[in-house]
């Protein structure tokens, strides 16, 4: 370090310096003749003038005449023989004090007014809003005649059309009515009308009955939006969207405790595949259908598509990676193939309609009003685990090398998981859409086409499996978990086969969310977590394999 001032020597010298800075002059001092020796002048030079001091100076000065009088003690004497302030002054004086003193009080007056005024305008303000626009919003309902509407209701991994004040998906089938009684209890649970979910009434009604809750308002183009943060209960977050035309709701979106979410939109009537028995217009066609001549010369219609046709429409969305999560739906009527979708992104609309565009009766129809964009949020999940599994998660983390690395493990296996259960549900639908008797009326160059589609399917499930097999052994393993025997497929129909197959993904799937903190245990042991994981995983593979030969049998 550089040589130490004058100032600094003489306050390390009379003990004034900050520790470390005098812990610097210190070792300084043990490396520097210089600046000891300047240190010793400074203590000679004010040891002379303590000397001076008690030798010469206090010998010569006089003796102080009197003792130094209580100053204090003569003010009290004075304020005694004044008159006591009545209760006019008093009053005047406090009234007079802001005047004289606006440095002291004037600043934390704005602080104050400043703090009310973030107050108001975070947490208050919206909330007024909110209510104002949903009372507005029902009166508005109140006062249009009453008409059934249609609802597009969109989660992770499927998309159903259904009316307001129905249960009944449109053209559903058993998938459907599952899926939708599902919804109706997890809505149910939340004490959330389930009959008109998309409705300013329904909303508010939730919405009253939170004890704390956070509003946000935003005005977008033509519309505003209301978002509501529970905070607890069941129905964490949901958002409505209301045109600001006439406040009618066109869009709500709604995120669950168990990290399940529901997208429900307003559809006009002709959206719905199954709405109208009326071919669609004739630019949405590739293949436009013969419109209706005079008797004298009339023209023969295209014939009804048919089941081979479907599958075709569900190949080449397959090429496209289409059927891997997008929100598209395919159906059949009597006319024509629909290939539907809402909040598709442009380009990705343009890479559909370039897949089907060369098959013969399909009809486009992409909904113009997008879901809500909500921003990935990147909150840590509360870990719901009881003492026992946060135990096992830090034990696992040890094993690892600490915390960190347990949270890249945990992040990596619940990406891999996505993936490996979209073409789970890709397997599952092609089940549900070629039941047995379905499968019968395939040509043989349709059912090439669809075991293609699902040795697909099975090849790349198997490989996510082999690797999330082998990305999670070294982590269980060294806590415990050991895989046990595999169980056999439960048919040798591919059909049932295939629901034995997703049952088992979603089994792993559960436990990968259980034991990485993303949900709740059960009631089983959190101990057994390790076993029951490694053998679920070990279980699937032995499926896949399996269901890889019985494909392979039933196509010789």
């Amino acid at each position: 370090m550089p040589h130490p001032s004058e100032e600094q020597l003489l306050r390390y010298s009379d003990g004034e310096l900050p520790g470390r800075n005098a812990s610097h002059v210190h070792s300084h001092l043990k490396a520097c003749w210089q600046c000891r020796t300047n240190v010793e002048e400074i203590e000679k030079t004010v040891g002379a003038c303590v000397r001076y001091r008690t030798t010469v100076l206090q010998r010569h000065l006089p003796a102080p005449p009197e003792p130094w009088t209580d100053i204090y003690r003569s003010f009290a004497e004075i304020d005694a023989t004044l008159p006591a302030p009545t209760f006019a002054d008093r009053l005047k004086q406090a009234l007079a004090w802001p005047v004289h003193n606006p440095k002291k009080w004037v600043p934390v007056a704005v602080a104050l007014m400043l703090a009310w005024g973030l107050f108001y305008r975070y947490r208050v303000t919206p909330s007024v809003q909110a209510a104002e626009l949903l009372h507005k919003a029902i009166l508005a309902s109140d006062s249009r005649p009453a008409t059934p509407h249609l609802l597009r209701i969109r989660t992770k991994v499927s998309s159903i059309t259904r009316r307001a004040g129905s249960g009944q998906a449109l053209a559903s089938n058993a998938q459907d009515r599952e899926t939708l009684n599902s919804l109706k209890t997890l809505f149910q649970d939340a004490h959330y009308n389930w009959d008109d979910p998309l409705s300013a009434r329904s909303y508010s009604a939730w919405r009253d009955q939170l004890s704390a809750k956070r509003d946000q308002v935003q005005e977008e183009r033509d519309s505003y939006r209301i978002r509501t943060d529970a905070g607890s209960g069941d129905l964490l977050d949901a958002s409505l969207q209301l045109r600001s035309q006439d406040l009618q709701p066109i869009e709500g979106r709604f995120e669950f405790r168990n990290t399940d979410w529901v997208e429900i939109t307003a559809l006009p009537e002709e959206a719905s595949p199954m709405a109208s028995a009326l071919p669609p217009t004739p630019e949405n066609r590739t293949a436009p259908p013969v419109e209706a001549a005079p008797a004298n010369n009339a023209a023969p219609l295209l014939p009804a598509p048919a089941i081979g046709d479907e599958l075709q429409v569900l190949a080449a969305l397959h090429e496209i990676g289409a059927d891997l999560g997008d929100p598209v739906e395919v159906s059949r009527n009597d006319y024509n193939i629909v290939v539907s979708g809402i909040g598709i992104a442009p380009e990705r609309q343009a890479e559909i309609q370039k897949a089907v565009a060369p098959l013969p009766n399909v009809v486009i129809r992409f909904s113009e009003s997008a879901p809500t964009a909500v921003a990935p949020q990147t909150v840590t999940p509360e870990n719901p685990a009881g003492g026992d599994l946060r135990q096992l998660q830090t034990r696992i983390a040890e094993q690892m090398g600490g915390r960190t690395r347990y949270d890249e493990l945990a992040a990596h296996v619940l990406d891999m998981s996505e993936p490996l259960m979209s073409r789970a549900y890709a397997l599952r639908r092609l089940m549900e859409r070629f039941p047995a008797q379905v499968e019968s009326q395939l040509s043989p160059q349709d059912l090439r086409t669809l075991r293609r589609l699902q040795q697909e399917h099975t090849a790349a499930l198997r490989q996510q499996t082999v690797e999330l097999e082998r990305t999670l052994k070294p982590a269980l393993k060294s806590v415990g978990g050991s895989s046990r025997a595999s169980r056999e497929l439960s048919s040798d129909s591919w059909q049932p086969a295939t629901e034995d197959l997703f049952q088992s993904a979603r089994r792993v799937e559960k436990l990968l969310a259980v034991v990485f903190g993303a949900a709740a245990p059960d009631d089983s042991a959190n101990t057994e977590l390790p076993a029951q994981l490694l053998s679920a995983v070990t279980d699937l593979r032995a499926k896949v394999e399996a269901y890889d030969h019985l494909l392979a049998k039933t196509e010789r």
